[in-house]
């Protein structure tokens, strides 16, 4: 009985206290929409403007789940999803306050509730694809907190940093993803960034966020999971040299619900990155950080090595014959490609991609003759390395001035494809010409290259070391499109001089 008489009593006080206005406020009936831009173009799902940011929507009752698209000249569209769900255990209340108890399902709006309230939209400008782009290079995040550290709750529970857990390619995959119709371009997009060596440069920007501080809480509100997100970031800007050029502060918040925590926080560098790449005077001032021109250099001193001339021959089948006695196979763990040898006591040139983070490789000759080599200096920006190996009397290639190749001439290039088994392959072409790319100047060639002829020489029909083969390009117009570094360049590079 006394719960029968709390019931009734709940039910008329429910009535004269406007109870559906208690249990349904306003703002749980439609959702507030604004931009970090104004005057933004609401389209409803017919693609009808309904109105522009700020905005007040409220959704029909009963009617579909709406996608709204928010629109303005210059920036990327973007979309919102707005739908009334009904509030559990609200509708027979609802209902007394109507006087129609038995009709527990009318539908009116106080007993629905909207799914978001509120959407701050983050518009991003877009650029034509023919604006000048800041070429970087995305280094992975650095945090300041230990592992152990404290950084909010989860639930109920503290939670903690563990470096290994945050620690993540999607970071730079964001990035990566946000860059279409921007005015930057990251070079280390994919895993397997070799192709991208043909920009990079001195010059080239390289950019890392330092995260000083990380805070983390998750809560429930009504069986939906809750995470926000703070943190103080230092975008950190430099030169290939490590020189420091530029550092901007950002404070970042979010609070989204279905999320899990690292796609957020990549969602939230993505989007922190772009808008300051949005901003002119960052975006100048890297510009032209990117574009001061200047030679390759080289911070090796000198090596000399005695200079190695080919043998006259009278067929050009033995010409090949020789010059394949001098090309090797380079392998290790994480794969193969190609050398050449440009000294009778040991000394192999080959690309940087090629032995990265190896300090010594095999490298195997026609004869199946396997021998070590040492890596002896190396640059990543013009993808060259010199190799020493042991002994003395080896089969040399003569290296000529790359000053003298000229387009149209017949060319053709010594290595190993893409199975070992085929190691001192030849294939030939013509020298397209010489193309400027980011600053450095490469040999373009209709040569067939596979990956594994990476590493291997370039030669002019008289058998004479013209440059490197570094690459094959693919794609829009530019299949099977060969680049290699000229001998002047390697040369100078590396340090190298011929007696």
């Amino acid at each position: 009985m006394n719960s029968i008489k709390l019931l009734t009593a709940a039910a008329i006080a429910c009535m004269f206290s406007s109870c559906a206005t208690l249990l349904s406020p306003k703002s749980n009936k439609g959702a507030f929409i604004q931009t970090n831009v104004g005057e933004a173009k609401i389209f409803d799902s017919k693609n009808r403007v309904i109105g522009t940011t700020p905005y007040y929507y409220e959704p029909k009752v009963n009617g579909p789940e709406e996608t709204l698209t928010i629109e303005k000249e210059g920036y990327k569209p973007q979309t919102v999803r707005v739908a009334l769900e009904e509030q559990k255990g609200f509708a027979f209340l609802d209902a007394m306050f109507l006087c129609i108890p038995c009709l527990v399902d009318y539908p009116t709006k106080n007993i629905y509730r909207i799914n978001q309230d509120s959407f701050n939209l983050k518009l991003v400008r877009e650029y034509p694809k023919d604006v000048d782009r800041v070429n970087i290079l995305f280094n992975e995040v650095t945090w300041s907190d230990k592992d152990g550290a404290t950084i909010g709750k989860e639930l109920n529970e503290p939670a903690f940093f563990r470096k290994s857990f945050f620690d993540s390619y999607l970071y730079k995959s964001e990035v990566c993803a946000g860059s279409g119709g921007s005015r930057y371009q990251v070079l280390n997009c994919s895993r397997d960034d070799d192709e991208n060596k043909l920009l990079l440069n001195n010059n080239t920007i390289e950019v890392k966020p330092l995260i000083k501080s990380l805070k983390i809480n998750t809560s429930k509100i009504k069986d939906e999971t809750w995470r926000e997100i703070s943190m103080e970031v230092v975008w950190q800007f430099t030169k290939r040299s490590g020189a420091v050029i530029k550092e901007v502060p950002a404070t970042l918040k979010e609070r989204k619900s279905r999320v899990e925590n690292k796609p957020l926080i990549a969602s939230m560098l993505r989007n922190s990155f772009t808008e300051l790449m949005d901003n002119d005077d960052t975006y100048k001032f890297l510009l032209e950080e990117s574009k001061v021109s200047g030679g390759p250099g080289s911070t090796y001193n000198s090596l000399t090595l005695e200079h190695v001339k080919v043998p006259a021959f009278n067929r050009n089948r033995d010409l090949i014959q020789y010059l394949m006695k001098g090309v090797v196979t380079v392998k290790h763990d994480d794969g193969h490609g190609s050398a050449f040898l440009i000294s009778k006591d040991g000394y192999l040139l080959t690309n940087y991609h090629v032995i990265k983070d190896k300090k010594s490789v095999n490298v195997q000759f026609s004869e199946s003759l396997t021998l070590t080599a040492d890596v002896i200096r190396g640059d990543d920006r013009y993808d060259v390395a010199l190799l020493k190996i042991n002994g003395s009397g080896f089969t040399a290639l003569e290296v000529l001035n790359s000053d003298s190749a000229l387009a149209g001439e017949d060319v053709f290039a010594i290595g190993t494809p893409e199975d070992v088994s085929l190691g001192q392959s030849v294939t030939k072409g013509v020298l397209s010409g010489k193309r400027k790319i980011a600053e450095k100047i490469y040999l373009q060639t209709d040569v067939s290259i596979n990956s594994g002829n990476s590493g291997g020489p370039l030669l002019n029909e008289d058998g004479k070391v013209i440059g490197i083969v570094s690459m094959k390009l693919t794609g829009k117009g530019i299949e099977g499109l060969g680049f290699c570094v000229p001998t002047n360049t390697i040369l100078e590079v590396l340090n190298i001089q011929f007696k």
